[in-house]
């Protein structure tokens, strides 16, 4: 296979881009081994493509757009979902991450919400792109991205008032 892109920019895609594209592979999928699969074709793909990248945050959606598509695809094959325990993400997390945790209750409860629901949240919440970029990037109209937004956070607010009404009894 030809190398299209240089060594060093290939390195340097990798490091900076590396631990945000497997942070949302593994909420996506909830298994370290499909996030680490999906992560590297994801790259095998950057590695191969033939994009002319205006600037990096168009690479950087490009490569959060292509791990989504890989994503969705391994979800299609998957008829159950995995159980993953605090104990098995503390362990895929990168050696320098630390995390509270009232931070894992957070992220196991975003893993619960539907693929839909899950990657507007992550687009939105978590990566910090806009209403309109997040719709550009997942390829749904802006309405959809914000009716997923406002069906998330009634999700999630009725899974906090049953967890704090667990915990206050």
């Amino acid at each position: 296979m030809d190398n299209i892109l240089g060594n060093k920019d290939i390195e340097k895609t990798i490091d900076k881009y590396s631990n945000m594209l497997y942070r949302t592979c593994f909420l996506m999928l909830r298994n370290k081994q499909d996030a680490e699969d999906v992560m590297q074709e994801t790259f095998i793909s950057y590695m191969t493509s033939n994009m002319g990248f205006v600037s990096e945050e168009h690479k950087k959606a490009w490569l959060l757009r292509v791990s989504q598509n890989k994503c969705k695809n391994i979800l299609r094959f998957h008829k159950a979902h995995a159980h993953t325990s605090y104990e098995e993400l503390e362990e895929t997390l990168p050696a320098n991450a630390k995390i509270l945790e009232e931070d894992v209750d957070e992220l196991f409860r975003i893993a619960e919400l539907s693929y839909n629901l899950k990657s507007v949240v992550m687009m939105y919440y978590i990566e910090g792109y806009s209403v309109k970029e997040t719709a550009e990037i997942l390829e749904i109209k802006t309405s959809a991205v914000k009716m997923r937004l406002k069906r998330a956070r009634e999700i999630l607010k009725i899974t906090y008032e049953k967890v704090y009404e667990m915990g206050v009894n």
